[in-house]
């Protein structure tokens, strides 16, 4: 090896564009509109929704806290979804899948515990790789090591 620093170059730069290409924006928006509605479905809801952020809620707890159940399994297949999807496209933006306002990095905001490394994992390097900006990032990271 007469070039090290060639050599590591080229390894980096294959290594952080090594991403499949995105085969159909259209479906790719609809699974991650999809995602996103899940997201919200019971967030958005009357019993969660109520009072600030389910606080000083009417509902009782009992109530409230079997539709957190509920909410939770629903994120666990959403964040499992996108780290999958990530790991295979890269950080899928609005910009890249041509689909506006979709708010994908509120998935990960939302993800449990259990996937809290892969996760980290995978936005240090989409932000290497300059596909996850800046302000996603900090919100993604701040959440996964627990400085929210």
């Amino acid at each position: 090896m007469k070039n090290p620093i060639l050599y590591t170059i080229l390894l980096f730069s294959l290594c952080t564009v090594a991403q499949e290409t995105i085969p159909n924006k259209t479906e790719m928006c609809e699974t991650l509109m999809e995602i996103s509605k899940n997201d919200q479905i019971y967030r958005n809801g009357a019993i969660l929704k109520d009072g600030k952020f389910g606080r000083k809620s009417v509902y009782p707890k009992k109530i409230k806290d079997s539709v957190w159940v509920l909410q939770r399994k629903l994120d666990d297949s959403n964040t499992k979804k996108l780290i999958e999807l990530t790991k295979k496209y890269g950080w899928l933006s609005d910009e890249r899948v041509n689909c506006p306002k979709l708010d994908i990095w509120l998935i990960f905001r939302h993800s449990d515990k259990q996937h809290y490394q892969e996760i980290l994992a995978l936005i240090e390097k989409e932000h290497t790789a300059k596909r996850l900006n800046d302000f996603q990032y900090k919100l993604i990271k701040d959440h996964v090591t627990g400085k929210y």
